[in-house]
């Protein structure tokens, strides 16, 4: 499933970009009893609501079911709900920002990208006027959540689910170099020129980093970000990477494969994916992991209990940043039964309703009481999500071809950006002017 997900430091609001996606497959449910929500216009008793599903489907449907059943008994308000399937996603939602069909409230992403698809027209709507509903969601909400939901001065909807990618790594491998985890990227470099390995022909046995899963795209936003950087201006039209702040990004990395030796020069090769090998003990750190990864290693390999952990992202030259995906329950453009979907979103905010899809999904929650709970404590890998989450900062940013410019392929603009800087060590003098080049021309065609 794409990914997704990011907040600012300090405590002060930044605004920055995510993506996703979605697709097909139905489920509805349908149950009505008196309602303690302020009265609903009678045609509009009945919503339609599209997400996608996380982790088992039946178990998806049966969360969901569940809260609908609820909010109906509670409402008045009879809820049909209809799943689209993850391998579908980004067409689907990409189809309703171009007039597709559409219902009245989903489960979405990439807000950015998309309302600026759609316009005033199409696609996600604010829901600014009813901004007064969650009175108290900036102390609630992580602040990175909120940027998914924030745009151009408006207000669209409630963060439900966080990506957010902290470090992995081996505790064993540490624990035998005398190491701790590291704070700084100047402690990756120290922890991975130690705990990279070889044998006496000088062949690797095993590499000290990763930068991060197999999307080399995604692996350098981050460090972008960290190294003070901004892929583009706010409102989308204007490409960035023409800066002090990517030469020192490309050039650590570069630095990494190249001068200490320490990432493999392959990280960018089709197929090219750590987890394996971390489960192997033949990489010993991953930077910027998916949430989905620690859960996934306590679950399947259970032989390596206590043999590793995660830790909050180094401070970079600037600041901490963290890639950040997330999702959002909104209303779209065209809904004839506004009111009746902003209950629904101000049900499924309840503390109650957001612990029941965080714990049915294993999803980390954007509400601070949530991820509070014994459920996101009882680990020392789940408190690290937590902590994460202050230094998050969103994926998506405010370009309908981001997705494409992100790619992990050839032809893609930042990945021959970071092929020819990182693995050919092209001068960045003459490499970055031309990319940004050509990144403007692919924002300026969408725009």
């Amino acid at each position: 499933m794409p990914c997704n997900t990011h907040t600012c430091r300090d405590g002060a609001a930044r605004r920055h970009f995510k993506h996703l996606g979605l697709a097909t497959g139905v489920s509805a449910v349908a149950i009505v009893a008196a309602a303690t929500f302020s009265p609903v216009p009678a045609q509009a008793q009945k919503i339609e609501f599209w997400t996608q599903h996380y982790g088992d489907l039946i178990a998806w449907r049966e969360v969901i079911a569940g809260l609908v059943e609820d909010f109906e008994a509670e409402s008045g308000i009879e809820v049909q709900h209809e799943i689209v399937n993850w391998s579908q996603a980004f067409n689907t939602w990409l189809t309703v920002a171009q007039g597709g069909a559409a219902p009245d409230c989903a489960d979405m992403f990439w807000l950015h990208s998309f309302s600026g698809i759609g316009g005033e027209e199409f696609g996600p709507r604010p829901i600014t006027e009813f901004r007064d509903r969650w009175p108290n969601l900036e102390d609630e909400f992580f602040t990175g959540s909120l940027q998914d939901v924030n745009w151009e001065g408006e207000f669209y909807g409630i963060p439900w689910r966080v990506d957010i990618r902290p470090i992995l790594y081996r505790t064993d491998l540490f624990a035998e170099a005398g190491l701790a985890a590291p704070d700084t990227w100047e402690d990756l470099v120290t922890a991975s020129k130690a705990l990279t390995k070889r044998d006496g022909n000088g062949n690797v046995e095993r590499w000290g980093y990763s930068f991060g899963p197999g999307n080399a795209g995604q692996a350098l936003v981050p460090y972008y970000w960290q190294a003070g950087g901004d892929f583009m201006t706010e409102d989308g039209s204007t490409a960035t990477i023409d800066n002090e702040a990517m030469r020192t990004a490309l050039s650590w990395m570069r630095d990494m494969v190249h001068e200490h030796k320490v990432v493999t020069p392959e990280f960018m090769e089709k197929g090219h994916e750590p987890f394996d090998e971390f489960v192997a003990g033949t990489v010993a750190m991953i930077g910027s992991v998916p949430v989905a990864w620690p859960a996934r290693i306590a679950r399947e390999f259970p032989e390596l209990e206590g043999k590793w952990a995660l830790a909050i992202a180094p401070q970079g030259p600037e600041d901490r940043d963290t890639y950040s995906g997330a999702g959002y329950f909104g209303v779209l453009r065209g809904s004839e039964n506004v009111e009746a979907c902003v209950q629904w979103l101000e049900f499924l905010s309840r503390d109650d309703s957001m612990q029941r899809l965080s714990e049915g999904t294993g999803n980390v929650n954007p509400k601070r009481a949530v991820m509070a709970t014994d459920f996101w404590g009882d680990t020392e890998w789940k408190q690290t999500l937590t902590a994460t989450l202050e230094n998050g900062r969103t994926s998506q940013h405010p370009s309908p071809v981001w997705n494409a410019l992100i790619a992990p392929q050839p032809g893609a603009v930042i990945y021959d950006m970071m092929y020819s800087g990182i693995v050919e060590q092209e001068d960045l003098e003459e490499l970055l002017p031309a990319a940004e080049k050509n990144m403007q021309a692919e924002m300026d065609r969408a725009n």
